[in-house]
């Protein structure tokens, strides 16, 4: 008999806005995009409102989780209502833009620079010159619920294997990662990683060879014409 899973949202009851008010001179632009945790995501209606009352342009995101950002942002200025910097690195490393924290637990408001994730953007410049000069790749998938859906892993697979016919894929499939078991396929020259893309982001550190994410893809493609 299959497992029911319940999704319970765990609201924060902390009062947003006199870290919001502390946020207001990091914000330079003229429009704002918002977003936080589900712990705080039912109080960005009254932050847009509080923006829009002192000149702001506001779009509302909404809801974001760690491993998942918006596909674009066209506004001036970035804010995160959320504790912590792992959701908004997500979001300096994807668009390699600052983003201004307004912390409620702390009543802190500070700028997540994209300086701050110089090195990750190394790596991953390094892992992409990796798997082009490789023969042998691994590619993690996820048979977790709620990850990437199998059409979109395939279509990405499928490409990568008609733009590289000279290279051999391996595909390994797991729902939780033990990044030491890595370790028994030394064949493996390069790894892309189609799970959480956070893996590739903050884990990168934990296997010895090149960790390629879903978001590198597009640019692997496009590397070769």
């Amino acid at each position: 008999m299959p497992i029911k899973i319940h999704h319970l949202y765990a609201r924060s009851n902390l009062d947003v806005m006199p870290v919001i008010e502390k946020a207001m001179p990091l914000l330079k632009g003229k429009s704002v995009c918002l977003v936080a945790p589900v712990q705080h995501s039912a109080k960005l209606e009254e932050v847009k409102a509080f923006l829009e009352k002192h000149g702001k342009t506001v779009k509302l995101h909404g809801q974001i989780l760690g491993c998942s950002v918006p596909k674009e942002i066209p506004e001036d200025d970035i804010l995160y209502v959320g504790t912590g910097e792992f959701h908004p690195k997500g979001i300096v490393i994807t668009f390699n833009r600052d983003v201004v924290i307004a912390d409620p637990m702390l009543n802190e408001a500070r700028v997540l620079s994209k300086e701050s994730v110089t090195d990750v953007q190394k790596k991953r410049k390094a892992a992409l010159v990796k798997f082009l000069s490789s023969d042998v790749i691994g590619v993690l998938i996820s048979t977790k619920s709620g990850q990437k859906t199998v059409q979109a892993l395939l279509s990405a697979i499928f490409k990568l294997q008609e733009k590289f016919p000279d290279k051999q894929f391996y595909f390994f499939a797991c729902a939780t990662l033990d990044f030491q078991e890595l370790e028994n396929y030394p064949f493996i020259q390069a790894w892309i990683n189609t799970m959480c893309p956070r893996i590739g982001q903050d884990d990168v550190v934990r296997t010895r060879k090149a960790l390629l994410n879903m978001e590198d893809i597009n640019a692997v493609l496009s590397s070769k014409g």
